[in-house]
């Protein structure tokens, strides 16, 4: 039985590996998560494999009991918790295969800006739920998500929320579970906070933009101990996510103490930094000195051509708030994104002066 039990231990745990790749679970999620669901029979099979006594008594359930304890109360937490069927209000298709959910806020539904949700649609399959940020605030009548179409579950919901085939009946209805998560939480803790947002990863950031216009513009600034916030945004261009720059616009207009400072990174002419774009450089320095507006995205946020040094600006930060001692930085995006920024903090922490405190997450 040992060497029929390791063979199928061996299957099992490739074929799981294989399925659990960055690549797969983009691409073939269903075949990812039924192959994940395995877990219980892997565990069977370790419990059997030792049986055998070829070495020693088994032990390994000694280990697996306590887990084992911890995660039959997880499930019974998690099948108690009832399903809330909410309404979709509105759809929007957005630039860069984006999709816009309106959705009705259930009662007594409470969360933070920045968290997350799990949503199964009835116009698919209904028991099979993903996680997406909710991109709107807290103070908000309804909640919002922003879900990039990337795999099959992705893009046939953007089919079925597709506005132009909206029929009398509506939209179909959505599952919601949460809210989860909690990783950029804490920028209101640190006197200083940096937020950096790439790709669809500037979800969470405007959910905490709106919340900080919010408090930006309520009596006695919502009682936060942040005195400033820096917003950096990198983006192949602005038109991909148009309305990200709506609501950095609904900030600045807010935001009358100049708690939000807001730099956006077009990295499109990184590769072909010609005349033309010298130009377009030029043209844009000259018109945010005179308008104090971008000519490109029409906001007081400066624009930046190319990738941002995360290491220089950093550092910079040090001279303008020279009796701070600890930022946070919070980032949220592409992997290489999120690596620069570590690299930056790592790099900045190794010297002498403030500490910088990273929290990142990667979509």
């Amino acid at each position: 039985m040992t060497g029929l039990t390791g063979v199928f231990l061996l299957m099992l745990l490739s074929v799981m590996y294989v399925f659990a790749t960055p690549f797969a679970r983009r691409h073939v999620f269903n075949a990812f998560w039924n192959t994940h669901n395995l877990y219980p029979a892997f565990y069977i099979l370790m419990v059997l494999h030792g049986l055998g006594r070829l070495v020693q008594p088994p032990i390994f359930y000694y280990f697996f009991l306590g887990p084992l304890v911890l995660y039959v109360l997880d499930r019974l937490v998690s099948l108690s918790r009832k399903k809330v069927e909410i309404s979709v209000i509105r759809a929007e298709h957005l630039p860069s295969d984006v999709t816009m959910l309106l959705m009705k806020r259930p009662p007594n539904f409470e969360y933070r800006s920045g968290q997350w949700v799990r949503i199964a649609s009835l116009g698919l399959n209904g028991s099979e739920y993903h996680p997406f940020t909710l991109s709107s605030a807290p103070h908000e009548d309804n909640l919002s998500v922003h879900i990039r179409a990337l795999g099959p579950w992705t893009i046939n919901l953007r089919k079925i929320y597709d506005p132009s085939n909206l029929q009398e009946r509506g939209f179909p209805k959505i599952y919601l579970d949460g809210p989860y998560g909690g990783g950029h939480q804490d920028w209101f803790r640190f006197e200083v906070s940096v937020l950096v947002g790439g790709g669809i990863g500037v979800t969470p950031f405007a959910s905490i933009l709106k919340d900080i216009a919010q408090r930006a513009s309520s009596r006695g600034g919502g009682r936060v101990a942040c005195k400033k916030v820096y917003f950096i945004w990198v983006t192949r261009t602005q038109k991909h996510f148009e309305w990200m720059t709506d609501i950095i616009r609904q900030v600045e207009e807010r935001d009358a103490k100049a708690l939000v400072s807001v730099h956006i990174f077009i990295t499109q002419f990184y590769h072909k930094f010609d005349l033309r774009t010298t130009m377009l450089y030029i043209c844009e320095r000259h018109f945010q000195r005179i308008s104090n507006r971008s000519l490109f995205t029409g906001l007081k946020a400066i624009t930046h051509f190319g990738r941002p040094d995360f290491s220089g600006f950093l550092d910079s930060l040090q001279v303008e708030h020279p009796a701070v001692s600890r930022f946070g930085v919070f980032s949220c995006g592409p992997f290489p994104m999120t690596r620069s920024v570590q690299a930056a903090c790592d790099e900045l922490n190794r010297k002498e002066g403030a500490l910088f405190d990273h929290h990142y997450e990667n979509f």
